[in-house]
């Protein structure tokens, strides 16, 4: 019989074993944890939506250029005296920079006062021999032709004086051309010609010896959108009506630059000119931004964050760039109220100011927002919240005082 196999003998004990196995797995499952405990709520932190003093601006990329640039290039043939300046210096308007050799001018300048003399003596004769033609015309001495001669000679004799003068003049020119002083103030180059070398003149071949830029006042181009310049010409036109483009400068727009390596906006000037054509390919018009350089902090050439100011001050709600969530194309945050629940609140977003996020619409400032712990969280679930140290909530960007255009957030692009 089977029950009597030595080998069933062996495995029904152990199939025995498994059945209560089984039935202890099934119990232990089914009971209730001790104490009748449950999951706790996710841990998470929060910080509090601020509200900051802030204005909206649109921000371009422009460049530096100088007020004035003057190229400084000989009138007069010569070689080069002297270089009465410094590479680099900074100069006065009417202050010496170069000087040519005088010596030949000088010599032919005296020869022109000398024609001078010539043509006056000459002229002096002339009126005393047609004096003596006067006296002798009038007894019928002379003809009419001797008297119509001597006349004409005086009138020769005074043109040959006024040649001889415009001449001194001119010869005059040259000899002062021999001296270049600088036609504006500013910064001077380095010399292109040293002493001893030859230069050329001309009006138009001059040579080139060095140039000099004004460099206070600086400039700013950047372009900007049709759109955006009609909105520049209306922010203070009474009226929505056409605004002429020649009140740019009486709108007394204020323009903030940043150099490469600053951070914020520190230089603050005006709207001055407008170009008068909108580029038809592009859709673009270039504007210009005048900057008190009195310290020559702007270097001409430079690339710059231009940006203009589009709206009046007023508050704002700010949040962490980290309390943001995103749902495809939807932005979002997590908002705990009095029952520390969790709310999920749909957001309309400005832009980001260093680590943080300007947030158009969805919050209201003194809110509990959820920083930390994010994947935790589930939308109209409980949580346990915890304030979030200072440092994982501080912000590059600081409160405007009332009444001022410092240093502040920006709306103009939003998502």
């Amino acid at each position: 019989m089977l029950s009597e196999s030595p080998r069933w003998r062996k495995l029904a004990p152990c199939a025995g074993c498994w059945v209560c196995l089984s039935l202890l797995i099934l119990v232990t499952g089914c009971a209730e944890p001790e104490g009748g405990s449950v999951s706790p709520d996710p841990l998470v932190t929060f910080v509090l939506a601020e509200a900051r003093s802030t204005i909206d601006y649109d921000e371009y990329t422009g460049w530096t250029s100088p007020s004035e640039t003057v190229e400084v290039r000989s009138r007069v043939y010569g070689f080069l005296k002297s270089v009465e300046f410094q590479d680099g210096d900074k100069v006065q308007e009417g202050q010496l920079l170069y000087v040519i050799e005088p010596d030949e001018y000088e010599a032919i300048h005296q020869q022109s006062l000398a024609r001078i003399t010539v043509a006056e003596s000459r002229l002096s004769t002339s009126e005393a021999k047609l004096q003596r033609m006067e006296a002798l015309k009038a007894g019928n001495a002379i003809s009419k032709e001797e008297y119509e001669e001597a006349v004409a000679a005086v009138r020769e004799a005074e043109a040959q004086v006024i040649a001889a003068k415009a001449d001194a003049d001119r010869t005059a020119l040259d000899l002062k051309y021999t001296q270049l002083n600088a036609p504006i103030g500013g910064q001077i180059d380095r010399t292109l010609v040293t002493p001893g070398n030859l230069v050329t003149g001309g009006m138009t071949s001059g040579t080139l010896l060095t140039k000099i830029v004004a460099k206070s006042p600086m400039h700013v181009f950047f372009d900007v959108d049709e759109a955006a310049l009609l909105r520049y010409r209306r922010l203070q036109a009474d009226t929505e009506g056409p605004v002429p483009t020649n009140r740019i400068r009486e709108l007394d727009l204020t323009c903030e630059i940043q150099l490469a390596d600053e951070t914020g906006f520190p230089h603050r000037g005006k709207l001055d000119f407008v170009e008068s054509v909108i580029t038809q390919t592009s859709g673009t018009i270039t504007l210009r931004a005048s900057f008190n350089n009195e310290k020559l902090e702007l270097p001409a050439g430079a690339f710059v964050r231009v940006r203009i100011p589009v709206s009046e001050l007023y508050t704002a709600t700010l949040i962490p760039e980290a309390a943001i969530g995103t749902d495809q194309t939807v932005k979002y945050a997590y908002v705990i109220d009095d029952q520390n629940i969790a709310r999920r609140r749909t957001l309309k977003l400005g832009r980001q100011v260093g680590n943080q996020r300007l947030v158009l619409e969805g919050l209201t400032p003194g809110e509990k927002i959820v920083l930390g712990g994010l994947l935790r969280v589930r939308p109209d679930k409980p949580v346990t919240p915890q304030p979030a140290p200072p440092s994982a909530a501080s912000s590059a960007a600081p409160v405007i005082p009332a009444g001022s255009a410092a240093e502040s957030t920006s709306s103009s692009s939003q998502e």
